[in-house]
């Protein structure tokens, strides 16, 4: 198992790989060491449009430049037998990117691939003639390996993607695995499509500690669907938690009225 014993250290929190041939070390194997370059797009692009938006405030001219693109959906997976959430990791070119322009800012060297896996929930555009949760069901046999039955899969949801330049809906969606809907062979995403995504499974008790620990990379989809799970499963209101889950670091005190939204500043 490549990834837990030459990598150790990127398997915090109690982290389980459960693709052992295709962990970190696979997918960074893969990469070309040297071959990543950025340059301005030299035609149209399938998933994005960066425009500028013009509009009026206060009675004077606004700019803001705008990137269209699809909608998404995540899911939060909970698996009963493990008592765990599977999330996966896969290397993303746009936090490298962003690695590598803070890197020559600073003048340090560039950054190693490593540092640009970022933890995830299962997700996919929405870009097809399909229903949203029929999406979420390939996603998840694709990205995890399990065969979900659609009506398994419910919505809890909606989120806005990088609401300062994209905007684009993020619909959040939440279902429960077994054994027995595992699918051999299924999982890791589509190597074709340049893709090999970690699967992980992460204990029901550590998921408030992962999800707010500084130095993982995650998205804030999985920050919110790692909080949400944990305490609607806490609470029974998603089928009991695994047995002790209530004593290990249940995080009570932080469900108290200070988190209810309330106005601060006057009109």
């Amino acid at each position: 198992m490549a990834g837990p014993v030459q990598m150790p250290h990127c398997y915090p929190h109690g982290l389980k790989t459960l693709t052992p041939g295709n962990t970190i070390v696979e997918a960074i194997a893969l990469l070309g060491k040297g071959s990543f370059t950025l340059s301005p797009l030299d035609g149209p692009s399938p998933y994005i449009q960066p425009k500028a938006a013009t509009y009026l405030f206060n009675g004077k001219p606004r700019r803001w430049d705008v990137v269209e693109s699809h909608a998404s959906v995540g899911v939060v997976l909970y698996h009963r037998e493990l008592g765990a959430w599977l999330i996966v990791r896969q290397f993303r070119p746009a936090v490298y990117a962003t690695l590598l322009r803070e890197a020559a800012v600073a003048g340090a060297p560039a950054p190693d691939f490593e540092a640009a896996f970022t933890y995830e929930l299962c997700a996919g555009l929405i870009d097809k003639a399909k229903s949203n949760v029929e999406i979420c069901k390939e996603e998840i046999l694709e990205e995890v390996g399990y065969d979900v039955p659609l009506e398994s899969i419910r919505q809890i949801g909606v989120g806005i993607a990088s609401a300062g330049t994209q905007g684009s809906p993020h619909l959040m969606y939440y279902a429960e695995v077994d054994s027995s809907m595992a699918v051999p062979g299924a999982g890791g995403g589509l190597l074709g499509h340049g893709e090999c995504i970690e699967v992980l499974a992460l204990p029901f008790g550590a998921a408030q500690d992962f999800a707010t620990d500084p130095a993982l990379p995650k998205s804030p989809g999985l920050m919110f669907g790692l909080t949400w799970g944990y305490f609607n499963k806490l609470y029974n209101n998603l089928g009991a938690p695994p047995p002790g889950a209530a004593g290990e670091g249940s995080g009570r005190g932080l469900l108290t009225e200070e988190l209810v939204l309330k106005p601060v500043l006057p009109a």
